[in-house]
């Protein structure tokens, strides 16, 4: 009967040291950002995607107000890899893919996007 407590007390223990190390990362991830120079590309939007945050089993039935997560990719003018960045939904609106314009990001966070006129 001891063994049930010590299990529950292992598998407690894990989940604290994972989401620590989670925090952590998002935390020195937010640091560099702070700290990346803020760079300017001329790029095409070359994908829009909106997804919800939900597993396979829960989006069989999706509820109004359910939370969705932006994306966008960016392929530069000049060739190169290309960048995907996380958006708010404003933001997302505001693309149309195939749009050129200039896009400005410090390390992985999306900054804006200037359209050409």
């Amino acid at each position: 009967m001891s063994k049930m407590p010590l299990f529950f007390i292992i598998v407690v223990a894990i989940i604290v040291i994972a989401a620590s190390f989670r925090f952590v990362q998002q935390r020195r991830e937010k640091a560099d950002n702070d700290a990346a120079p803020l760079m300017q590309k001329r790029v095409i939007v070359s994908n829009k995607r909106a997804l919800n945050d939900r597993r396979s089993r829960q989006q069989q039935v999706t509820p109004a107000g359910t939370p969705m997560r932006y994306e966008a990719s960016f392929k530069p003018e000049t060739g190169g890899l290309e960048m995907t960045f996380r958006l708010e939904a404003q933001q997302y609106h505001q693309l149309t893919v195939g749009e050129k314009g200039t896009l400005s990001y410090k390390g992985s966070r999306f900054e804006g996007f200037t359209p050409e006129q």
